[in-house]
């Protein structure tokens, strides 16, 4: 009986906390450590999303609680309600979350090799030819998942490298110690990793383009109003950390290049 009880006011608790008004509130970030969009739990950087996300609700009297863990197990928290946003989402990624109208940044994925490497990529019948390494649970785009579905279990074809404590750093090892030929990641990532990891420049190249850039978002649960209400404000925001100059003095830091400009033109 009591533990029946408890169960029932844990869920109308629950259920209160997800419709609770958004004034003052401790906005609930969850993501994988994906630099220089984002960092780990330890902020250590924070990363140039988590910093944006952070003035913003600070500007609206809000904080921010950010934490890393697993992007699929992010993703399907947030959607039901258990956090409230995620951060580094593409559109496919994060169907029927509440978005910003407008996006935080431009991410394209692209493959990478030593530059002695011959190979390009022209196509998925070019991955034929050599072992790719991918981040667990990352989406690359229909024709390339359904690849890394096929042929996951080959170890000549697909390296799987797990994405806690930063997936990049370990595809750059396995590049260099010739365990993969090529690995798949985002351009801003790859090239935040390289310089952090202090490789000599021209060393890791990319090797041809998996498809075209798309615009990534800060994205929030479709489970609550506050969602919609969050999202709301961030696409705002973005507009206030443009006029201040504060958007531009975040992305030198991470060496990422202003797309705001660009949408101006």
């Amino acid at each position: 009986m009591v533990r029946g009880w408890t169960a029932v006011l844990w869920v109308a608790a629950s259920l209160f906390a997800m419709q609770a008004p958004v004034s003052g509130a401790e906005i609930k970030i969850r993501a994988d450590e994906w630099l220089p969009y984002n960092g780990g739990t330890s902020l250590n950087p924070p990363g140039y999303m988590i910093e944006m996300a952070q003035s913003i609700a600070k500007r609206h009297g809000h904080e921010i609680d950010y934490r890393h863990m697993p992007w699929d197990a992010a993703l399907d928290a947030v959607r039901d309600g258990q956090f409230d946003c995620v951060v580094g989402a593409y559109k496919s990624d994060a169907e029927g979350f509440a978005f910003p109208a407008r996006g935080w940044g431009q991410a394209n994925n692209t493959f990478f090799a030593l530059n002695d490497q011959t190979w390009r990529y022209t196509g998925i019948e070019s991955l034929d030819n050599v072992t790719v390494g991918v981040a667990e649970g990352y989406s690359y785009g229909e024709d390339i998942d359904a690849y890394i579905e096929k042929y996951k279990a080959d170890a000549k074809r697909v390296v799987v490298v797990p994405v806690i404590g930063r997936a990049i750093v370990k595809m750059i090892a396995r590049l260099i110690g010739k365990r993969i030929d090529v690995f798949l990641e985002d351009t801003n990532v790859a090239a935040y990793g390289l310089t952090q990891g202090q490789i000599e420049p021209g060393r890791i190249v990319p090797v041809g383009a998996a498809g075209e850039a798309e615009d990534v978002y800060i994205a929030c649960t479709p489970a609550a109003p506050r969602g919609r209400e969050f999202a709301d404000m961030f696409d705002k925001g973005l507009d206030e950390l443009v006029k201040s100059g504060e958007l531009a003095t975040i992305l030198k830091k991470y060496g990422v290049r202003d797309w705001t400009k660009a949408e101006a033109q």
